[in-house]
């Protein structure tokens, strides 16, 4: 399963969370940079950046999280996934940094994504980012993991970015990242992905979400997730059509339909009426 993120499609924005509770000075934004250094977006126009128009503050620690469903390669054994993009840094040389951390259990303990490249076969092909000093523009970075957990098909994968300054003001622009990819890998997997299989009706939906396949065969499967990954609605030998969602509250979920051999995720949007 293959995921990217430009952040110039808002189609899977709500799956990057700026966490401003915890932090209300968080200085991650999306859009496109305005700065000293940082003036043009990978993809243009816009990217996500340790603010889009001033400098980093000193003594701040800000992040952001990335929402990633497992896909078929956590399922069948083989459990690794890629994780790459492209990535830009001016910032102090070794005193302001930043890291990516992952999390398979909802964020209850996270680790740090370096010290898991070394378990895949090909980590001398992998460029590891620097996040501390001058890029001097754009740079690809790309990572091989392997987690030390067990994780399923359909559980939540977090990702988080952070950046952290000393106490010296530098007036230096950060960090910033644009077409961050993710791809789930699997061997001998018999199940592929096909966007067309399946169509679904109304959407925004209130009550009934109809489902309309373009075949059959005799096992079907569906299953309706959050955008936290938490499995909501699970039918392993889906006949019907249609399925009740009067019981899901307002928000964005993904409906995730299987016939063995292929399978579809759809994001639809609740909304019930006042």
């Amino acid at each position: 399963m293959v995921w990217d993120i430009s952040f110039d499609d808002t189609t899977f924005l709500d799956r990057i969370v700026v966490d401003t509770n915890s932090n209300p000075n968080n200085i991650w934004k999306i859009g496109h940079p305005n700065k000293t250094v940082f003036t043009t977006a990978n993809s243009s126009p816009n990217v996500i950046v340790t603010d889009t128009m001033n400098s980093y503050p000193p003594n701040d620690t800000s992040s952001f999280t990335v929402i990633h469903l497992a896909g078929q390669g956590w399922q069948f054994g083989y459990p690794k996934i890629d994780i790459g993009g492209w990535y830009s840094v001016n910032s102090d040389t070794l005193t302001d940094y930043g890291y990516i951390e992952f999390s398979a259990d909802l964020g209850n303990s996270w680790l740090l994504v370096d010290n898991y490249t070394n378990m895949c076969s090909w980590e001398d092909t992998m460029e590891l980012p620097v996040f501390s000093g001058n890029s001097n523009g754009w740079k690809h970075f790309y990572h091989c993991i392997k987690p030390p957990t067990t994780v399923n098909e359909g559980d939540t994968i977090l990702y988080r970015f952070t950046f952290i300054s000393d106490n010296l003001q530098t007036n230096k622009d950060g960090l910033m990242f644009d077409d961050l990819h993710f791809e789930d890998w699997a061997e001998g997997i018999e199940e592929f992905q096909n966007d067309n299989l399946i169509s679904i009706f109304p959407n925004p939906a209130t009550a009934i979400l109809t489902i309309q396949r373009t075949c059959t065969n005799n096992l079907q499967s569906i299953q309706v997730i959050n955008c936290f990954g938490q499995v909501l609605y699970n039918d392993n030998n889906f006949t019907n059509n249609f399925i009740d969602i009067k019981q899901l509250k307002n928000g964005i979920y993904y409906l995730k339909y299987s016939n063995t051999k292929e399978f579809s995720i759809k994001k639809f949007v609740v909304t019930h009426n006042q």
